[in-house]
């Protein structure tokens, strides 16, 4: 539970703030890159940065940065990730968890990473979190602080994992990415599994109604469901 002396007046209101926009944007795509400034914030963060998880070819991706270099977008995602000796293992946590908790200080000091990475792009202390539901990835955000800023406390983690509740309920699936969703195919099976009938699909996205049903048995397909009602449950 959060502590009185855990939040400013100012920090209470934008918790209550961030707690509403995960209600009333549930579901939307631009979700998780709205909520990031002011999860950072009320961290107390410097910098902060959140990918996707792609398990199919094992790479972040979806970057967005906040205080960040751009970059080290295109460091991180041609060189780094695969070079990178504490993402895997804070995903493992499945809870807001310090760097320092899965790998010394000074050890990843001497890590090339440290060195060619995250130092020159100022960051230094760590805290991440990876938001999962029913086993499936949603984003992350990791979080960091400068050098010449003391290092994150319990306080930030009692923040994030009263928030991760939420915040797993409120992200959307990335279909394209967990089944190889073309984007009209995505665009069809949210439709549907909102309880949209294929002819309102049709009329909505002024496509045959032949057309929406090729689209959602190739999808349905490539999810794995037998039938409508089987898809809606799995998405939701």
């Amino acid at each position: 539970m959060l502590l009185q002396q855990d939040l400013t007046p100012s920090e209470f209101k934008l918790f209550t703030e961030i707690l509403w926009r995960l209600g009333s944007e549930q579901g939307k795509d631009d979700l998780r890159k709205n909520i990031l400034v002011d999860v950072a914030t009320l961290l107390r963060a410097d910098f902060a940065a959140s990918y996707v998880w792609d398990a199919k070819h094992s790479v972040s991706k979806h970057a967005i940065m906040w205080r960040i270099d751009q970059k080290a977008i295109q460091d991180y995602e041609s060189i780094w990730q695969h070079a990178d000796p504490i993402t895997s293992l804070l995903r493992n946590q499945q809870k807001a968890t310090f760097v320092n908790e899965i790998i010394n200080f000074s050890a990843l000091k001497k890590t090339a990473y440290f060195n060619e990475f995250l130092k020159p792009y100022g960051l230094y202390h760590g805290l991440n979190i990876y938001f999962f539901r029913n086993n499936i990835d949603l984003g992350d955000f990791r979080i960091w602080r400068a050098s010449d800023s003391i290092m994150f406390n319990d306080r930030e983690k009692r923040i994030l994992n009263i928030l991760e509740p939420y915040i797993c309920n409120a992200l959307p699936i990335d279909l394209s990415t967990r089944y190889l969703l073309t984007p009209r195919e995505q665009e069809i099976v949210i439709l549907v599994s909102k309880g949209l009938s294929d002819k309102d699909v049709s009329n909505l996205l002024k496509i045959s109604f032949t057309t929406v049903r090729t689209h959602l048995q190739n999808a349905m397909r490539k999810i794995g469901c037998n039938n409508r009602t089987e898809m809606a449950l799995m998405i939701h």
